[in-house]
C-alpha cells in the first residue's frame, strides 16, 4: 500500500486487508484461523466476484473481498469480505449479503464464511441478517458482523493483534469528524504506538501508509503533526525503519511544497518556468538532506520517486552549492 495519497477510505480498508490478511483473519476469525494452513498460502479472488455480479453497476463492491483458503486437514474454505463504508440505513444491504451468498454457494458449492464491517458512524446501524416470507415460505440468512464505532480505544490498545491497530486508526478516523481540532493528536498518537511496537519494516510501512490515507489533516494541523514527528525523533530508540520512514514522509511533504511554491510564483509571474523552478528546488533540497543521511542514489530514487535525470540534476546544483 504504498500510495495513499488520493484513494477512498474503501480502497483503503480493501488494500490494508490484502496487505496484513494474516493478522486480519487471527483478528476476526480466531477459530478458523487456528485451522489455516498458511504453507499453501490463500487466493484472492477478485474475477469470481466480478463475473458473479458482472452486471452491476454499483461501484461500491470494488470492497468487497473473496478469499480462498486451506485448512490444516485439506479441505478448501472461502471467505467472503463486505465492508459497508456509508453512514445511512440501507434497505438493500442485507439482501445485497444473500445474494452474495447465494450466488457464490451456487456457482461454486464451497463453504462461506461472511462478514459484514461497519466503518460508518451511526450508532445503531448494524444490519446482521436478511429474513424472506412468502406464504409459508421462509428464509432467514445471518452473517459475521463488526462494528468499528463500537470498539473502545482501551481495548484495542491491550490487544497485541497488529490488526487492532488498523481498527483504532478507523476508529480516531470517525472521531476526527466530530473532534476536528483533535485531529492531529490522534494521528500523532497512532505513529507513536506504531514507533513503540516490534513490527518489521514491511508492517511499520503498510500501517504507516494506511494511517495516512485514513486520516488527512487541513494544512495548519499537518504543520503542528509534521513538527511533532520529527521532534519525537530526536532522542529515544525507534524500531528499526521507522526514523528512515518519518523521514521519506517528510521529504515527500517537502517535495509537494517545493512544488507548490514553484506553481504558485510561476502563476503569479505569468511563466511555466515558475513551476519547474520549484520541483528541481524541493529536489536539490530532498537530495542534500538525504545525502547528509548518508543514503545512496538508489535509496533516493527508490524513496523520492525521482528520474535519473532529475536525480542527477540535483546531485550537479548541490556541488555546485
Amino acid at each position: 500500500m504504498a500510495k495513499t495519497i488520493g484513494y477512498s477510505p474503501d480502497e483503503l480498508w480493501k488494500a490494508i486487508i490484502e496487505d496484513l490478511f494474516d493478522e486480519f483473519l487471527e483478528y476476526f476469525m480466531p477459530e478458523l484461523y487456528e485451522q489455516i494452513d498458511f504453507t499453501k498460502g490463500y487466493i484472492f479472488l477478485e474475477q469470481e466476484l466480478k463475473k458473479l455480479f458482472r452486471e452491476s453497476k454499483n461501484k461500491k463492491r470494488i470492497t468487497d473481498k473473496l478469499v480462498k483458503v486451506y485448512l490444516k486437514n485439506g479441505d478448501e474454505k472461502w471467505i467472503l469480505i463486505h465492508i459497508e463504508i456509508q453512514g445511512y440505513n440501507d434497505d438493500e444491504f442485507t439482501r445485497r449479503m444473500f445474494k452474495y451468498f447465494y450466488r457464490i454457494y451456487d456457482k461454486y458449492e464451497k463453504d462461506i464464511n461472511a462478514i459484514a464491517i461497519f466503518t460508518d458512524d451511526k450508532k445503531d446501524y448494524k444490519p446482521d441478517k436478511y429474513e424472506y416470507k412468502f406464504l409459508g415460505t421462509k428464509v432467514t440468512y445471518e452473517y459475521n458482523t463488526y462494528k468499528i464505532l463500537e470498539q473502545t480505544e482501551e481495548k484495542l490498545l491491550q490487544d497485541k493483534n497488529l490488526f487492532a491497530l488498523v481498527i483504532l486508526a478507523g476508529l480516531y478516523s470517525i472521531k476526527c469528524e466530530k473532534i476536528k481540532e483533535q485531529k492531529y493528536k490522534f494521528k500523532l498518537n497512532l505513529i507513536r504506538l506504531l514507533r513503540q511496537r516490534k513490527y518489521t519494516n514491511e508492517k511499520i510501512q503498510i500501517i504507516f501508509d494506511f494511517i495516512e490515507g485514513i486520516i488527512r489533516l487541513p494544512e495548519t494541523e499537518e504543520k503542528l503533526y509534521k513538527e511533532e514527528i520529527e521532534k519525537n525523533l530526536k532522542g529515544g530508540r525507534e524500531p528499526m525503519g521507522m526514523k528512515e520512514l518519518i523521514e521519506k514522509y517528510a521529504m515527500k511533504e517537502g517535495m509537494k511544497e517545493g512544488i507548490k511554491k514553484g506553481k504558485k510564483e510561476g502563476k503569479k509571474e505569468g511563466k511555466i518556468e515558475g513551476k519547474i523552478e520549484g520541483k528541481v528546488e524541493a529536489n536539490v533540497r530532498v537530495v542534500k538532506n538525504m545525502l547528509k543521511k548518508k543514503l545512496t542514489k538508489h535509496e533516493i530514487l527508490d524513496y523520492t520517486g525521482m528520474t535519473e535525470t532529475e536525480y542527477e540534476e540535483a546531485i550537479c546544483m548541490v556541488i555546485e552549492d
